[in-house]
């Protein structure tokens, strides 16, 4: 009797762990964005209006998004609109959102060699890109929200300290 309820026991465990398994395939955790449209409504092209004398804050992601990149875009968004809304306004701080996956895009992982989703801070002077910073440690940074807050804004006040 022990030993046909031990296999019943396992059968039923293995039984759940293959509905479980079942369930969390069909919830999908990375999300395949349809060609074409952008990854996020508030989606700017690369080739959006940039200031000639600014900091463009560029999130570059790919077609395929799992819930950390959505995080990572959400966050440094956040902390832009919090700490720079007055660049934002005037338009000397542009925050984008660029898909590298797209064929206009693509030079952009050879310009920043980029080898994940990731922020870049971009410093421009005369219309030209000055200087640049690759801010890969959002992904570190991600489940810590004010250590992300504060990895993002103090690298854009860097830049902005440097132009007063």
């Amino acid at each position: 009797m022990k030993k046909i309820l031990t296999i019943a026991l396992m059968a039923l465990a293995l039984a759940g762990g293959i509905v479980a398994f079942k369930n969390r395939l069909a919830h999908k955790p990375f999300v395949k964005e349809t060609a074409g449209a952008p990854a996020n409504p508030r989606e700017m092209s690369a080739q959006a209006s940039m200031p000639d004398d600014g900091i463009v804050v560029t999130y570059f992601t790919t077609d395929v998004r799992c819930p950390t990149c959505h995080k990572i875009e959400e966050l440094a968004r956040k902390a832009i609109e919090l700490h720079f809304s007055g660049q934002l306004a005037t338009g000397r701080m542009v925050f984008r959102t660029v898909n590298t996956d797209q064929p206009e895009n693509r030079h952009f992982v050879d310009d920043y060699s980029l080898v994940s989703k990731t922020v870049i801070v971009s410093d421009r002077k005369g219309g030209k890109e000055a200087q640049w910073i690759n801010l890969q440690d959002v992904w570190l940074k991600v489940h810590d929200e004010p250590a992300f807050d504060a990895y993002v804004s103090d690298a854009i006040r860097k830049y902005l300290d440097g132009r007063s």
